[in-house]
């Protein structure tokens, strides 16, 4: 099992009674027609690329569990932050993400998704493991880690040749706010949003 996977666990661990088992195939069935989606969406020329990238960020808005990865993220400084400062880190936060997958899922062309494995992970959880594929390049190896919750499968984690998205903003958040406080961390969180925005 990836450590990176493992001390993603470890640190994200809720209460089993939270959610239900994540069946293998649900899970490798969610990943695929999520592939499948931004692949259809990519691939249509009938509309424009602000609307595309509007689909793409609908699609990711509904596959990840945006608030609750937020949470993990911030780690032990959610507990120091009130409640203003929460509300406006979740806010930005989820901006941040959409803006962050939609631009990702946006660069893929003509790139293969294919389902490799799909099995428990650590009873509750499901890994789906992928290779994004593309002629001329190297394969790119992918790990989904997802949960069901409430009978609806999300994104928990995407971990690209072994190095777990989640965990790397974990990291960086906790060294800017261990420079600049929690509004050295909204600050920039402001000023990448804005960005995004400005570029789109």
């Amino acid at each position: 099992m990836p450590r990176m996977l493992a001390a993603f666990f470890a640190l994200f661990l809720l209460p089993a009674t939270v959610w239900a088992q994540t069946p293998p195939d649900e899970a490798s069935a969610f990943i695929e027609g999520l592939g499948a989606r931004a692949v259809e969406v990519l691939q249509d020329q009938t509309i424009s690329l602000e609307e595309r990238e509007a689909k793409l960020r609908g699609i990711v808005a509904e596959s990840f569990e945006v608030q609750e990865i937020g949470r993990f993220v911030l780690d032990k400084a959610w507990g120091r932050a009130n409640e203003e400062e929460r509300s406006e880190y979740l806010d930005l936060f989820a901006d941040y993400v959409l803006q962050t997958y939609t631009k990702r899922l946006g660069g893929y062309s003509g790139q293969t998704l294919n389902i490799q494995d799909s099995k428990v992970y650590r009873e509750r959880l499901a890994l789906v493991s992928t290779t994004i594929e593309q002629q001329g390049a190297e394969d790119t190896k992918v790990d989904w880690l997802v949960r069901k919750k409430d009978g609806a499968i999300k994104i928990l984690d995407v971990v690209i040749d072994g190095k777990s998205m989640t965990l790397t903003q974990k990291r960086e958040f906790a060294s800017i706010i261990a420079r600049e406080d929690i509004g050295g961390l909204l600050q920039l969180l402001r000023l990448k949003v804005s960005k995004y925005s400005a570029q789109g």
